[in-house]
């Protein structure tokens, strides 16, 4: 989370950027938009088994940044907001890029101790490529659940306020709460109003990269999860499963299940009293 350059500017964006187009046709379900979506840059070099054909690195946007769309944590067990706002605070003090390292650090701490999740949705980019010149086919990417477990009546959700800009909307979703979650296409364009991409299968090869975007999201419940990605290459189809770069599974908690509250750049906590659309958590 980059304080020293958003601490001023810390609000909800209502969009993002969220899958590029391979310049391999692929089939009718798979017509690409004008160019390349580009996501962050990875933090981890997560790859896939040296018997598939495609590498990938994953990144997930930091819950805590809302300007890039993070909808904070909740704190399955939780601090009283007086020690919350002593820890949440000291982002006023940042002003250089190692004291935001060592703030993230020492949040992502506090968090540990307080069981604090990613709050409503996890935006994920997973950049996928070829590790040859020959295509790959990225034929689905599947969510895989792994645990769900009800969400916690005492639980907190806390998150920063402020003010950002809109961003391009273009995303796949996948609602966890349903019985078996699935990438959803939703409606979204570029910047020049063209369609990004309509769906799968996309073509991959070592120099034709694919960044995906996924938002997984609940209103209800604790869920850990996996991805997987389904291939086909030279007649041969296989599965490369995605996990956090600490090679964690992906885990997402509602904030409805207790008290949640906006932390106001004046230092103090005000009630968040807007809903999450249970089928969407952009929707307007």
């Amino acid at each position: 989370m980059k304080q020293y350059s958003t601490v001023a500017a810390l609000a909800l964006c209502t969009g993002f950027l969220l899958l590029g187009c391979s310049t391999n046709e692929c089939s009718a379900g798979s017509v690409c938009g004008d160019s390349n979506a580009v996501g962050p840059t990875a933090t981890g070099d997560s790859k896939a088994s040296d018997t598939a054909p495609l590498a990938f690195t994953v990144d997930e946007v930091n819950p805590w940044d809302s300007c890039d769309g993070g909808a904070g944590m909740v704190f399955l067990k939780p601090p009283t907001l007086n020690e919350a706002a002593a820890e949440l605070g000291r982002n006023k003090a940042v002003t250089t890029a190692d004291e935001s390292a060592a703030f993230d650090k020492r949040l992502e701490a506090f968090g540990g101790a307080h069981e604090a999740v990613t709050a409503d949705y996890a935006i994920i980019h997973l950049n996928v490529q070829g590790k040859t010149a020959r295509a790959v086919t990225v034929k689905n990417i599947a969510i895989k659940p792994q645990e769900t477990q009800p969400l916690p009546k005492s639980s907190l959700r806390l998150r920063y306020s402020g003010a950002c800009g809109d961003a391009n909307m273009s995303r796949f979703a996948a609602n966890l709460d349903k019985k078996t979650p699935a990438l959803v296409f939703k409606e979204g364009q570029s910047s020049s109003g063209e369609m990004r991409v309509r769906g799968f299968p996309v073509q991959v090869s070592e120099s034709d990269t694919e960044n995906f975007v996924i938002v997984a999201f609940t209103s209800a419940g604790v869920h850990r999860f996996t991805l997987s990605i389904e291939w086909s290459s030279d007649g041969v189809s296989g599965t490369t499963e995605v996990r956090r770069n600490n090679k964690k599974e992906f885990t997402v908690a509602s904030g409805n299940g207790g008290q949640q509250y906006f932390y106001e750049q004046d230092g103090k906590f005000h009630p968040i009293t807007s809903k999450m659309d249970p089928e969407d958590p952009f929707a307007h």
